[in-house]
């Protein structure tokens, strides 16, 4: 039986192969982003600092399997990154799409293969980065916190076991994710490594701690959701 490191380069191989029995020839797309129609807006942070290759084939019983690499352009080795997949239209309009972890780091300046299958069988897909974290340095992750304190986000302490059990589920780590509660829309950052804290902001503190990041030149990764988030542990919240 081979082992899966051999599987994965088996597969991997795939990529630069023609794909003439299961994998239908097509190009290796680098995934894009277009901003709704109604916003204009830079590329997302995620899009300038990471690029996707991939190709894809149906694997059978209504499952399509999506391989390729991801490519960090950044300076900093990147862990928990997630992966969108959007299965489109022949118009080109997103249908549905899932978010899947990638499970291997990406190296800084370099790549990272990845091997995962969805639940349709549609022509066209998009594929990019959706979230992701830098763990290999400390102070940046202090730099991003010093910046969200700076924007007046509220930084809660982890104070009590219930509260450090908490954040230690919380995923993905580091991350600044958007979060509904009582019709408010809150940003909430969890560093259960470093400050073993959570940093949670408004809206408006969002968009000065972009602008800020954008006027330093610094990144802040954000993501989608955050897992198993105990809001009454940390009440109470900012108000807006």
């Amino acid at each position: 039986m081979r082992s899966w490191r051999s599987l994965i380069v088996t597969v991997a191989l795939l990529l630069g192969a023609a794909f003439v029995t299961a994998w239908p020839a097509g190009p290796v797309a680098a995934a894009e982003n277009e901003p709704p129609a109604n916003q204009e807006s830079s590329p997302r942070l995620a899009d300038r600092l990471f690029r996707v290759e991939w190709t894809a084939g149906a694997s059978g019983q209504g499952q399509t399997r999506i391989i390729g690499y991801v490519y960090n352009e950044s300076d900093h080795d990147a862990e928990n990154v997630q992966i969108r997949i959007s299965e489109l239209d022949a118009s080109g309009r997103t249908v549905r799409s899932v978010i899947k972890p990638m499970g291997d780091p990406v190296p800084a300046a370099g790549r990272a293969f990845f091997d995962l299958q969805v639940p349709s069988t549609s022509p066209s897909y998009q594929v990019q980065v959706e979230s992701f974290g830098f763990l290999d340095n400390p102070w940046m992750t202090k730099g991003t916190e010093q910046l969200l304190a700076a924007a007046g986000f509220e930084m809660k302490i982890a104070d009590t076991p219930e509260k450090l059990a908490n954040l230690s589920t919380l995923t993905p780590r580091r991350t600044l994710i958007p979060q509904k509660r009582d019709n408010q829309l809150y940003y909430v950052y969890a560093d259960p490594d470093l400050c073993k804290c959570l940093y949670v902001g408004t809206s408006t503190q969002y968009e000065q701690a972009l602008q800020k990041s954008y006027a330093s030149d610094q990144s802040i990764a954000v993501g989608q959701q955050v897992n198993a988030l105990a809001w009454e542990l940390w009440a109470p919240w900012p108000w807006f």
